[in-house]
């Protein structure tokens, strides 16, 4: 078992657990027409304390807090350590990472609507401060924040020298980029651009089951994801907050955003070591064939942030 994977989850779920008692602390709203939502009055900010952010194209909410608030900090953040032996086989976007760390890095991941051309409503990023990484989440709260949203994370990746994701090259930017033009929305491909995706695919295929982001996330760091929120049931969520502002609906989609980023962070790590070495779990002495059994089989995401909002949903009924 490892234990890293249910202590992250633990702290999120705390966390998101003291927010919810406080906002659900007022009287229930009146019970709405039968066959009818009642719009939920409990906002995000309730769950995910922040503030609200202007600029030329509207206004976008944006929640920021330390790495070291979620889980345990470690001695190895922000360094990608690796002998120069060592460096010299790898590709020259990790050769350069693990030669320089964090240090003018942005990790980003998007929520979408859908697919294609869909529109964005929430953006997670993270970047190595010199002592720690700030994870932010910005946040349209409805249709009409994109275009803000799309301008604020434009600008924020046009402060760093890299940017790195998960399958990004494909999806995340041409989004990013296709949204930014229907706003009118000034707006640069990120260069250089290190997309794990592409790494992972020439490490991992033919040893792991396939390449996915949570797959990687299981077998190469040892966390598993159970009763993660499926990519496919995002979207509705949204809508829902939309139309009848059931906020707590979008503890999980906030929790699976946030693990996302700071999983590529881990995966960077493990990219950088010795190219026959394997993964993290085989240094610590474990065959692939014990895989399977590896991480800390947790309540996950969605049941364990969903435990308080219960009471909420009975506000709604």
């Amino acid at each position: 078992m490892n234990p890293r994977g249910g202590a992250l989850s633990r702290a999120l779920s705390r966390l998101a657990e003291g927010r919810t008692r406080a906002a659900l602390s007022t009287p229930p709203a009146p019970s709405p027409p039968p066959g009818e939502w009642a719009r939920e009055e409990v906002g995000v900010e309730s769950f995910l304390p922040g503030g609200v952010l202007e600029n030329a194209f509207g206004k976008v909410y944006l929640h920021e807090r330390l790495r070291s608030e979620i889980e345990k900090p470690s001695r190895k953040w922000g360094r990608y350590a690796a002998r120069a032996s060592v460096r010299a086989l790898l590709h020259d976007e990790l050769a350069a990472l693990a030669a320089h760390g964090a240090a003018g890095a942005a990790f980003f991941d998007l929520e979408t609507c859908g697919l294609s051309n869909a529109p964005v409503f929430l953006a997670g990023t993270m970047h190595w401060n010199g002592d720690d990484f700030v994870v932010r989440q910005y946040f349209a709260r409805d249709y009409a924040e994109e275009a803000a949203l799309v301008d604020e994370l434009a600008r924020y990746l046009a402060g760093f020298e890299t940017v790195i994701s998960y399958n990004g090259k494909s999806y995340d930017v041409p989004t990013l980029a296709d949204r930014a033009a229907l706003h009118h929305v000034p707006f640069t491909r990120p260069a250089p651009h290190v997309d794990h995706v592409h790494h992972a695919r020439r490490r991992w295929t033919g040893i792991l089951p396939n390449c996915r982001l949570v797959t990687l996330e299981e077998h190469v760091c040892g966390r598993r994801r159970v009763g993660d929120v499926p990519g496919s049931e995002i979207p509705e969520l949204y809508h829902d907050f939309v139309k009848y502002g059931a906020a707590h609906r979008l503890i999980p989609v906030f929790h699976h955003n946030l693990l996302d980023v700071i999983t590529m962070d881990e995966i960077l790590r493990a990219l950088v070591k010795e190219p026959g070495a394997g993964t993290m779990l085989e240094d610590a002495g474990q065959e692939r064939g014990e895989w399977e059994e590896t991480g800390e089989d947790e309540p996950g995401v969605t049941r364990e942030f969903e435990q308080t909002p219960v009471e909420a949903e009975r506000r709604e009924t």
